[in-house]
């Protein structure tokens, strides 16, 4: 009796302990299909192909079978962490997301903006940590991309849209398109920055990237137009006075092979003489920039007409400089200009190179951007019908 009870007893304790053991093991997720297998690598980030189309973010598990006890959001997790088998079951992590990336910003496109009047204006990318440069336009009536182009370079005031609007009449008397850069003192500052095309800093005279040269970057404004279709002009006209001719003949001077069909410079208060008789910025002596002789042969072949007026001879102007090289060059704009033909033309006579410059000194104007202006006008469009000029 006493064996029999104890057997009973037994049998008892046996069964509590399997039912016990029982509740203890944690309840698995389902694993048909839409379950991550044992040891899953985690998914590698897309490359830049697979990152053009969408992921697709794996299945939620199914629903566990009605006569499965229900599973509390801990009890699920408990089940992710604990061992199955003996075996470590490796969560995926969640599928990463494409990758985006972060391409080098392109130049953005020209915007022309141009009002009914013809006006307009756009904006156009520098290198450096320079602001876009303003660019004012003008279209006469019945403008087209086969339109001639002017490209007119401000003097002194850097004033582009002023200078912009003292070429509506003129533009519309013989049908041009006028482009005028608008470089600002404070992102060009002083001779340096317009005059000299930006090619050095001024205080360490260290040589700036190209991107940021003034005489690069009428030239690119240029080729942007007709690379984007609104010229299909191959080369352009390219006028400046005072200060616009102190930059365009230095450009043509020192920028290999611009796409400028034919240029009009006046009334430059200095000059930078191609010779190397004299220094840097008076002559080509340790320029920034090498100027190779088949170079020069081709700005001395390129059609260049230096302008004048004979009134134009104040030795005490206020604008005129009066250091020891300009003073070398002659005491008014008159007498330097008239210096710089000559020396030019003398230069390219040694050389055996073709000079197919002209000088004209222009009766009763003194220092005047719009007479000098019309008359520039003038001759663009006898050039354009002759292809020389005819001072």
């Amino acid at each position: 009796m006493i064996r029999a009870l104890r057997w009973a007893i037994l049998l008892l304790v046996v069964s509590a302990t399997a039912k016990a053991d029982e509740l203890s093991i944690p309840h698995k997720l389902p694993t048909a299909g839409d379950a991550p297998a044992v040891n899953t690598p985690v998914p590698a980030a897309p490359d830049k192909a697979a990152s053009a189309t969408p992921q697709t973010a794996p299945a939620a598990p199914a629903a566990p079978a009605a006569s499965s006890p229900a599973v509390t959001p801990s009890a699920v997790s408990a089940a992710k962490a604990a061992p199955a088998n003996g075996q470590t079951v490796t969560t995926p992590a969640a599928p990463a997301k494409p990758a985006v990336s972060k391409a080098p910003a392109k130049p953005t496109g020209i915007v022309l903006k141009t009002l009914a009047d013809g006006t307009g204006s756009f904006y156009f990318p520098v290198g450096g940590n320079k602001k876009p440069v303003e660019v004012f336009t003008y279209q006469p009536a019945g403008t087209d991309a086969s339109t001639p182009v002017i490209m007119a370079m401000t003097g002194v005031d850097r004033n582009a849209s002023t200078y912009r609007n003292d070429w509506i009449k003129i533009a519309d008397q013989y049908h041009f398109r006028i482009v005028v850069p608008r470089f600002t003192d404070q992102d060009f500052p002083g001779s340096y920055g317009y005059n000299l095309g930006n090619i050095q800093d001024p205080k360490t005279h260290h040589r700036l990237p190209k991107s940021q040269w003034t005489f690069t970057l009428v030239n690119d404004i240029f080729n942007a137009m007709r690379q984007q279709g609104i010229t299909t002009q191959s080369q352009y006209y390219l006028f400046g006075n005072s200060a616009g001719c102190q930059f365009v003949h230095r450009m043509l001077t020192l920028l290999p092979q611009p796409e400028v069909k034919a240029a009009i410079c006046s009334a430059a208060g200095w000059w930078t003489l191609p010779d190397t008789d004299q220094r840097w910025p008076y002559g080509l002596r340790a320029s920034p920039i090498k100027v190779s002789q088949s170079q020069l042969a081709e700005y001395f072949a390129k059609p260049i007409l230096i302008a004048v007026g004979t009134n134009d001879d104040d030795p005490e102007n206020r604008l005129l400089r009066h250091s020891k090289g300009a003073m070398a060059q002659g005491v008014t704009r008159l007498d330097r200009a008239e210096n710089f033909f000559t020396t030019s033309q003398q230069q390219a006579e040694q050389n055996y190179m073709p000079f197919n410059w002209h000088f004209v000194a222009l009766p009763d104007i003194g220092h005047s951007d719009i007479k000098m202006s019309i008359y520039a006008a003038g001759q663009f469009s006898r050039f354009e019908q002759q292809h020389e000029f005819n001072p």
